[in-house]
C-alpha cells in the first residue's frame, strides 16, 4: 500500500524571517493595507501558489528594495527592560527571559551571570555596546544626587550623551546634551569637581554643570568602586594625578553643556495630568497619555492608564488649529523586569526634521543641497525617473533615517521618554502606598 505523504495545511500561519510579519493563508482570514500612525501604507506581501505537482504549500514573498532595505513602517522599536532596578535598558533585541510575566527563572539568570563572568575573564572580548541601544544610568553618591545619564548603547562604556537633572515632585527634567559631556564624566558616571560651577554661576548660567568631590571614603552601594579605590591609593602613595587637584591643570573657562531642554509637567491638577511638553529647535513636543494602545496578556487592561504618545506641532503660524503628528508611543507591559515598548515612528520624524529643522540632517535645506550639487529637476523630469533613480530615492531616504536616528533630537526623545515614564510609575507606586497606607491607618483606628 502507498504511504502518502503529509503536508501542512495550507493555512498554518507562516512568520517571515527578515521582517517578522506573521501571514495567515487561510481563506477565512483575508489581509487587508494598513497604515501606520504615521500615515504611511504598509505594503502587504505577494502570494505565489505552487502547482500541485511539485507541492501544495503556499509561498509569501517580500519584495525586495536593493541594497539598504526600505524603512519599516512601524518604525524603531525599543524593549525598556530594568537593569538592577535602578537603570533602564532600551534595546531593539527583545529578551523572551524577561518578557516573561515573572521574569527569568533560576536557571536562566544563574546562566546569565556565568556568561558575564565569562566575558569579564576576557579584556580582549571583541564586543562592543550596541550604537542602536540606550542606557539610562542612575550614579549613586552618598548625601548627594547628581543627575542621571544617557548612553548611547547598552553600557556603561558608551559614550555618554545627555544629563537628566530632575526636581520634586515630577514637575521638571532639565536636560543637558552636548559633545562635552563625553569629556567631563569620570568613571562613576558623575561630572569630575574640576568641572564644577559654583551655585551663583549655575543660577546665571543654565548650560553650567556641577561637579562632585572623590571622597577617600565611600558607602556599600556607590558607583565607581574601583575608580575610587584607585584614587585613593595615588593620594596614599603620591603616584598619578589627583582628579580634585584641577588647578594644575590651567582650565580658562570650564566646559558647558552645548543645549539645555526642559521637560515640564504642564498641567498637574487638570483633567490632563499626564501630559509633559519641551520644545526644540522652535517645535514643540507633547508626551501624552493614550488609549490606542494596549496589553493584550493576561490583566493588561490594569496597565490602560500606563501607555504614552509622542506628538509634535510645527512651529507656530498662523493656523493656531494646526494638527498634531504623532511621531511614537509607548506600551506598558506586565512582566516584572520590563518596563514596556517604545516605538519611535522614523519616517514621520524625518519628515518633520526635514521640513523644519534640516541643520540636524548635516544640510540647511534640500534645495540648497541640490543647488550645490547642480540638481534641477522639474516635473516632467520627476515622472520620467527610471526605477534605478526610484531605488536612489530609497537608498537615500534609509541614510537620512540612519542620519536621524544619530541626531541629538534622537537622543532628546529617547531621554524625555525615560523621564516620563520613570515619572509615571514613580507616581502610581506614591499613590499606592498612600491608599495602603491610609486604609492601615483607618483599620487601626477603627480597632
Amino acid at each position: 500500500m502507498a504511504v502518502i505523504p503529509q503536508t501542512k495545511p495550507a493555512y498554518i500561519a507562516k512568520e517571515n524571517k527578515m521582517t517578522g510579519v506573521e501571514v495567515n493563508h487561510h481563506p477565512r482570514h483575508r489581509m487587508f493595507a494598513d497604515s501606520d500612525a504615521d500615515g504611511t501604507q504598509i505594503a502587504q506581501p505577494s502570494i505565489t501558489t505552487v502547482s500541485p505537482s511539485s507541492s501544495s504549500v503556499e509561498k509569501s514573498r517580500l519584495p525586495n528594495s536593493g541594497i539598504y532595505p526600505a524603512p519599516p513602517t512601524s518604525g524603531s522599536t525599543f524593549h525598556i527592560y530594568h537593569k538592577h532596578e535602578v537603570h533602564l535598558v532600551l534595546t531593539p533585541l527583545p529578551d523572551p527571559t524577561k518578557d516573561r510575566r515573572l521574569g527569568p527563572t533560576l536557571a536562566e539568570q544563574k546562566a546569565k551571570r556565568l556568561a558575564k563572568k565569562t566575558r569579564q575573564a576576557c579584556p580582549l572580548s571583541p564586543t562592543s555596546p550596541d550604537d542602536n541601544a540606550f542606557l539610562l544610568h542612575t550614579p549613586y553618591l552618598s548625601f548627594h544626587c547628581p543627575p542621571q545619564v544617557l548612553y548611547l548603547g547598552d553600557t556603561k562604556h558608551a559614550a555618554p550623551a545627555i544629563l537628566i537633572h530632575s526636581r520634586c515632585f515630577w514637575r521638571e527634567y532639565k536636560l543637558q546634551l552636548g559633545p562635552t559631556i563625553v569629556e567631563v564624566l569620570d568613571s562613576r558616571g558623575v561630572v569630575g569637581l574640576q568641572y564644577h560651577a559654583d551655585k551663583k554661576t549655575r543660577k546665571a548660567d543654565e548650560s553650567a554643570l556641577k561637579g562632585y568631590r572623590v571622597r577617600g571614603w565611600r558607602l556599600w552601594g556607590e558607583t565607581g568602586k574601583s575608580y575610587v579605590h584607585g584614587v585613593k591609593k595615588a593620594r596614599e602613595t603620591g603616584e598619578g594625578i589627583d582628579p580634585d587637584v584641577f588647578e594644575e591643570l590651567g582650565l580658562e573657562e570650564k566646559p558647558k553643556a552645548d543645549e539645555v531642554v526642559y521637560l515640564r509637567w504642564t498641567n498637574p491638577f487638570s483633567v490632563h495630568t499626564r501630559r509633559y511638553h519641551f520644545s526644540y529647535r522652535g517645535i514643540d513636543f507633547w508626551w501624552k497619555g493614550t488609549g490606542t494602545v494596549k496589553e493584550d496578556r493576561c490583566c493588561g487592561f490594569l496597565l490602560r492608564y500606563c501607555h504614552l504618545k509622542l506628538v509634535a506641532k510645527s512651529p507656530a503660524t498662523a493656523d493656531e488649529h494646526q494638527p498634531e503628528v504623532c511621531l511614537g508611543k509607548y506600551t506598558a507591559s506586565v512582566a516584572s523586569k520590563k518596563s514596556g515598548t517604545l516605538v519611535l515612528f522614523d519616517a514621520a520624524i524625518l519628515r518633520l526634521v526635514d521640513e523644519h529643522v534640516p541643520a540636524l540632517l548635516g544640510r540647511e535645506s534640500v534645495d540648497q543641497m541640490n543647488e550645490q550639487e547642480g540638481v534641477t529637476q522639474n516635473e516632467d523630469e520627476e515622472d520620467r525617473l527610471t526605477e534605478k533613480e526610484t531605488e536612489d530615492k530609497s537608498d537615500e531616504e534609509a541614510i537620512k533615517i540612519a542620519r536621524v536616528k544619530k541626531s541629538t533630537l534622537y537622543q532628546v526623545i529617547v531621554a524625555t521618554a525615560t523621564c516620563m515614564i520613570r515619572a509615571e510609575k514613580e507616581k502610581r507606586h506614591t499613590l499606592m502606598n498612600l491608599i495602603i497606607s491610609t486604609g492601615d491607618g483607618a483599620g487601626g483606628a477603627a480597632g
